[in-house]
């Protein structure tokens, strides 16, 4: 127990400052919950609480959404820390596969955001009538960018899952923009958007994962 106590006493001596530092982003972050809450009359717990105990709906609601937000996260997390090892190794031949996993993982926390917060389906279009037709075009406009000045890069990956996941998106694309006309269609519309983040993720730790393995041999 003593030597429990000494080890403790020396991490925060060690870290004490920087553990304060890091707590004022989450601190930061709960503050502006809280005056955007209380500026327009939004119950503030309401902000923190799960979504389904804020809808008193069943625990498991939103299970495949929220399972596609994980996917999200771990392509996005996966590919940046990814990019910033190579970049750290300073190994020049890997500098594509470093710009494919860079770009990607933005790609993937913009895509993320969006399909955490529903900005395109439901914030933006408050203010834009077609914004969610404007988001269509900023998303395949900025998914044939990276494809295109990325191209040589992409070939010497496993591209073939990247490709998988645009399909899987371009079909939920089209069922999400068609008037129903087969039963149970939002389900399938969301099985190929979930197809896709899953396809999306696996490319991007697959890629990661090859890439700083081949950079440490």
């Amino acid at each position: 127990m003593l030597l429990l106590i000494n080890a403790v006493i020396e991490q925060l001596k060690k870290n004490l400052i920087g553990l304060l530092k890091f707590l004022i982003i989450p601190a930061s972050i709960m503050f502006i919950a809280f005056k955007l809450g209380k500026a327009n009359n939004i119950e503030v717990s309401d902000l923190t609480r799960d979504t389904a105990a804020v809808l008193h709906g069943q625990p498991w609601a939103g299970l495949i959404s929220m399972m596609g937000l994980f996917l999200w996260s771990s392509a996005a997390t996966a590919s940046l820390l990814s990019a910033a090892m190579l970049k750290r190794n300073e190994v020049t031949t890997t500098n594509g596969i470093r710009k494919v996993l860079f770009f990607g993982g933005c790609l993937s926390l913009f895509l993320g955001i969006d399909d955490a917060f529903e900005l395109h389906e439901v914030v933006f279009e408050t203010l834009f009538p077609l914004a969610e037709k404007m988001f269509y075009f900023v998303y395949i406009a900025s998914v044939l960018s990276y494809m295109i000045f990325l191209r040589d890069e992409l070939m010497k990956t496993d591209f073939v899952f990247w490709l998988g996941a645009m399909g899987m998106f371009f079909a939920s694309m089209v069922l999400d923009n068609i008037s129903p006309f087969i039963a149970h269609q939002v389900y399938y519309e969301d099985c190929f958007k979930f197809s896709g983040i899953f396809l999306w993720a696996l490319f991007y730790i697959r890629t990661g994962y090859q890439a700083v393995s081949a950079s440490f041999k």
